[in-house]
């Protein structure tokens, strides 16, 4: 025997960036609530598309250290650009709570595919979590992420007394990779934001494992969008794979690092700011960060590009290279350009860099990993290293960097006779930076020492780069 609810929400462009909730009476007895939708329409045509995604790639290549104007780029190679995100579409997703507020799924890519999302006393699908149906109010929040045009949101929810039903993509017994205990110190490399198929990633937790090995990776956080579901289901696990959310707010979006437990991302908004969020994120002793904030924006990407006030103290990181340089280099200089003033502003922000793997085929030469200079690979020496600003990233080749006896993240008197000493693994151009400028440049070097004369405190940090191309960039050593 089963209930059967039905919902039809007509959905209107004002109704972007907004929180839809729906309640649900779950009676006692019920085994599993399944859930369908259709969004009509979900996409604009071509035609329709066109117009607003010249206006965001042009919005976007009016940035970074070689800005463009959209008119230098040909009318054929600007077609394709717009084909490949063409079409635009409306943008729903959903978010169940339990009776007793707990986080038990979203819907994610499925939702509006007309793809069922289960959440069952022992069964359920991914981005889910299972376990008793208890009775009382749930709750469906709707989140209204993009509504470019007019459309109808119709969906059906069924509470079942029996487990019953059978869907394709449901959460597999967890199976471990590395069974076998192993650490390192000093330099290591990893990756701090990559997602499964728990949320919008095609490989499997353990798939992902695999292919971080492969990659030559110590160490990776799993960030997942909005949930960190996927991360409890690991189990005897001794490969370093840490807890983390991306934060998918409709404002920007935020990583938070080495969480154990779900928090909701609607801690943000233009009125809290981020202070709230970073507090929930740094009670549980993790490391609030913002994610590739000069991205491309709605209504190509909604959300991805921070569009929100940040306030300084209440970040630890920021993430400067996301991706590939070269399909990525407007947003990755502007970050660049934005992180040399937070830091001349006096804030101890930490650089970093991740591939944002959604796929195999993400992961290109020019896709940055992390180096952390930490004590072992646990989570708290890696998290340490990071708050601590003791971190590079490279593409490539592995970088040392000195002033005096000290290293990347420390503090050195700048008054003191100060000798600067350099190592890059391949040969590219190195641009010193002081206190937001260029300081010096030196082309065609791999290894070298000077003396620095400097007149001010502030901080120093290394850039290398092939022509246009970065290849690697330091935090600062502090100059006091």
């Amino acid at each position: 025997m089963s209930r059967e609810f039905h919902y039809n929400i007509e959905l209107y462009p004002e109704d972007s960036k907004k929180l839809i909730p729906l309640e649900l009476e779950v009676p006692e007895g019920i085994k599993e609530i399944v859930i369908k939708a259709n969004l009509d329409p979900e996409f604009l045509s071509h035609e329709e598309s066109k117009k607003l995604i010249r206006e965001a790639i042009k919005n976007y290549i009016s940035q970074g250290f070689e800005p463009l104007d959209i008119k230098q780029i040909s009318a054929e190679i600007l077609d394709k650009i717009i084909r490949e995100f063409s079409p635009l579409r409306n943008i729903v997703n959903l978010r169940v709570i339990d009776a007793d507020g707990d986080f038990r799924g979203t819907g994610d890519q499925r939702f509006t595919k007309g793809i069922p999302i289960k959440i069952g006393t022992y069964e359920s699908t991914l981005g889910c979590v299972s376990g008793e149906i208890k009775p009382g109010i749930w709750q469906l929040i709707l989140e209204i992420k993009q509504i470019l045009k007019k459309c109808v949101l119709n969906i059906v929810v069924y509470l079942n007394r029996e487990e019953i039903t059978k869907v394709k993509d449901v959460i597999l017994p967890y199976t471990p990779v590395i069974r076998e205990p192993y650490d390192k110190s000093g330099w290591v490399k990893g990756d701090i934001h990559l997602h499964s198929y728990h949320s919008d990633g095609e490989l499997s937790i353990e798939e992902l494992i695999k292919f971080s090995i492969k990659r030559g990776l110590d160490f990776i956080f799993l960030t997942d969008h909005n949930k960190i579901s996927g991360f409890h289901t690991i189990e005897w696990e001794f490969y370093p794979i840490y807890g983390g959310i991306e934060f998918t707010t409709f404002w920007g979006h935020f990583l938070g690092l080495g969480l154990k437990e779900y928090i909701s991302w609607d801690l943000v908004n233009p009125s809290l700011g981020i202070r709230r969020l970073s507090e929930m994120v740094r009670s549980q002793g993790g490391i609030f960060c913002v994610a590739h904030p000069y991205t491309m924006s709605a209504p190509v990407c909604p959300g991805c590009r921070c569009e929100i006030y940040l306030d300084y103290n209440f970040v630890d990181a920021i993430e400067i290279w996301t991706g590939s340089f070269e399909r990525r280099r407007f947003e990755i200089t502007e970050s660049i350009k934005r992180w040399r003033e937070i830091l001349k502003n006096g804030f101890r922000v930490t650089a970093l860099g991740s591939s944002d793997m959604h796929k195999i085929e993400d992961i290109k030469e020019d896709v940055p990993v992390n180096y952390l200079y930490v004590e072992d690979l646990s989570e708290e020496s890696i998290l340490k290293a990071i708050k601590e600003g003791r971190a590079y990233v490279t593409s490539g080749p592995e970088i040392e960097f000195y002033i005096n006896d000290y290293s990347i993240g420390d503090s050195v008197n700048f008054d003191e006779d100060l000798i600067l000493k350099y190592a890059c693994g391949r040969e590219s151009e190195l641009r010193i930076i002081y206190n937001g400028d260029e300081y010096i440049k030196i082309p065609n070097t791999k290894k070298g020492a000077f003396h620095l004369k400097v007149k001010d405190p502030g901080y120093i940090y290394l850039e290398f780069w092939e022509g246009k191309k970065l290849i690697a960039f330091t935090n600062p050593i502090y100059l006091i």
